[in-house]
Order: C-alpha cells, then structure tokens, then sequence
C-alpha cells in the first residue's frame, strides 16, 4: 500500500510550498543513490517515491485532487496510470539541489540507462487542464451533451511542432539532445548528463525560425470540447479526456472535467437516493391516493401512490426510482410526507371540521420504538 505522500516528505497537510520544496530537498540529498553506494537499489526506489511526492505536492491542480480522492484521484494524471520519471516536472529543483555536490545534473541509472548510454533526456508530455463543468440533476439522469471551452497550447501546423524548418543536427551535442561531463568530488568521479542548451534536448535546430509561433513550436487557441455527462455522476467526481490537454514535445495532455452539481429546487440527492417533501392533504392521508411529483429524465410529472392511512411526517420509499447506477440499476426514492395546511377558511370547512373531531380523538403521547 502506497504511503501519504505528506507523510513521505515528512509535512504537514497545510505545508507551504516552500515548506514542501524545503523538505525535499533534504530526502532528495539524504536518498540520492550515489550518496547510498552500499544500498543503492533501495536508495532508488526511496528517491523516486520522495519525487513522486513532491511532484504531486508541487502542483496545485494534482494536490486538490490528493487531497479529495487520495492515490486513486492523481493516479489518472500520469501517463502508464502510476508515476514515472516521464511524469517528473522538477528536474530544473533538482539540478539546483544536487548541483552543488555533485558538480551538474548527475541523475545516471535511476533515469532508465546509465548516463553514458543515455543519449537523449525525455521530451517534456503537454500540462493537465482542470475544468470545473457545473451540471444540474435533470443533465445527469438524462446523460445530455455539455460543451465548454479551453484555452490550450496545440502543436503548430506551420513547423509542426519544430519551432522552425530546414532540420539541422544540433552542432553542440550532435544530435543527442544531451551533453555530458565528468567531475570529481569526495564521493568519486560522476558522469554528468545534463539537457543540450543549444538545442533545448531536441537533438536538431531549425535552420529557419518559425514565423507563426516564434520558435515556440506550439500555439494557444481556443477549443470547444462536448462530451456526454455520465448517468449517476456524482459532485466531486471527474472524468480524464487523454490527449486533450496542451501539446508538448512529450505527447498531449489530458483534460480532467470535475463535476460540480448544482442543487435542485426539490430533491435532494444521497448517494443514488433521491428525497423530495409533498404537502399532502390530510384526506389523502386517510384515505390513500396517488401524488403528482416532479419528474426527471424528460418527464413533467411523475406519480407516487400514498399508502391509505398514512401519516405526517412520514417517509414512503419507492424502489428503483432514484438516481440511475454506474453499474447498472438506480437507487430509491423517497417522499417525505407533510400536512398539507387548510389554505380556504368559510362555515363549510368549519362545519367539516367540527364534524371530524368526533371521530379524531384526543391527543395521545406515542411510545418510543426502542421502549
């Protein structure tokens, strides 16, 4: 089971992000392999468990998502459905936090390869979109089209992502988007891989910058998306487009639409339940009928048979008449019943009422029913 990532980094759920960066910068020094030579395996797993924590922690929209829905919430924003060092957005933190032990970038086999393989660092996947998208109750059961617009970066057509044209192997790294060096400390001697500032990790350089993007290799544009909202959806609950967030050299983004329902003006939702309070009359409750309630899923109305001799308050459950099931099937309806109160007042309704106290009764205190 995989452990809190606050608990991981040794901070408090209301840390900073300088408290955040702090803290790691002292797990990332205390776990770095080479600092752990003669466990150096374990040393690995350590490290990326405390980056994995502090690339969660470090960016607002997959901390929100931590905090509300724990491991299973962000586990949908790395690209294999768990992390990876593809995944890691601090490499620039953790040059300034090795750097000066080590002399440079020195990241070697805990990246995929040593670093005298490795010829080329990974190209960096497009940033998340957080979209809040407000839905009302009828929406959800009827399972309606809902469009909304992003403002996102898309690959551009003119240089096709390139930056320019005219495709020139990169002079300083040949090539390899990498560049490497070698430096001598107390612990040794360390290859040092660091990203080709020349060419930006690409490994080729456009002869002709791009006039459209400005070498940018991407463009921000405006974007209507439409989806489905899904049956029984739920407030707080999202859904991940993959590919639809903005573009990078690394492959797209995802776009995670959170769903925030909207409260109705008679039901209230529980879970998959459903409860609604009718004013009833008080002959209806005697004698037992039908109610018309607001119906959902297209329908203006809908009926609720009230069981003859009920009374108020009271609760009539409706099978299968609440909210539909992801898996299938729907939850329960529930009618709360209230007395309906004598709105028209003359010598008739007053006669009727004289009439009915010779068979009401008087008032009796009810037993509890766990006496």
């Amino acid at each position: 089971m995989k452990k809190d990532y606050y608990e991981v980094l040794g901070v408090e759920r209301t840390a900073s992000s300088d408290q955040i960066k702090r803290a790691y910068r002292e797990m990332a020094k205390k776990h770095h392999p080479d600092m752990n030579p003669e466990n150096k395996k374990e040393a690995e797993e350590k490290f990326k468990e405390v980056s994995e924590a502090y690339e969660v922690l470090m960016d607002p929209q997959k901390r929100r998502l931590y905090d509300q829905h724990g491991h299973e919430g962000v586990s949908q924003t790395f690209r294999g459905g768990g992390f990876s060092w593809d995944d890691f957005h601090h490499f620039d933190d953790l040059q300034d936090i090795l750097g000066n032990i080590f002399g440079g970038s020195i990241f070697g086999d805990i990246f995929g390869g040593s670093a005298g393989q490795r010829t080329r660092e990974p190209s960096r996947r497009g940033g998340d979109i957080h979209v809040i998208l407000t839905v009302t109750l009828e929406e959800i059961v009827g399972s309606v089209k809902k469009k909304f617009t992003v403002d996102r970066y898309e690959v551009c057509h003119d240089c096709g992502g390139h930056g320019g044209h005219d495709l020139k192997p990169c002079p300083q790294c040949k090539g390899a988007g990498r560049v490497q060096t070698q430096s001598r400390s107390i612990f040794g001697t360390f290859t040092s891989v660091t990203t080709c500032p020349q060419c930006n990790g690409k490994g080729r350089v456009p002869q002709k910058p791009c006039t459209t993007c400005g070498t940018l290799g991407r463009i921000r544009r405006a974007r209507k998306i439409e989806i489905s909202v899904p049956q029984g959806i739920a407030h707080g609950q999202y859904i991940v487009l993959r590919g639809e967030g903005h573009f990078g050299l690394g492959g797209k983004g995802n776009i995670l639409v959170e769903f925030e329902e909207r409260p109705h003006q008679y039901y209230e939702r529980r879970g998959y339940d459903l409860y609604i309070r009718m004013l009833v009359p008080y002959s209806t409750l005697i004698s037992g009928g039908s109610v018309q309630i607001p119906g959902l899923n297209g329908k203006t109305t809908d009926m609720v048979k009230i069981p003859k001799g009920s009374s108020a308050p009271e609760i009539v459950r409706s099978r299968g008449r609440g909210m539909p099931r992801p898996g299938g099937g729907h939850g329960d309806l529930y009618v709360e019943l209230d007395l309906l109160p004598l709105t028209k007042k003359d010598k008739g309704v007053n006669k009727v009422i004289e009439e009915l106290k010779k068979y009401e009764g008087e008032a009796t205190p009810k037993k509890r029913r766990n006496v």
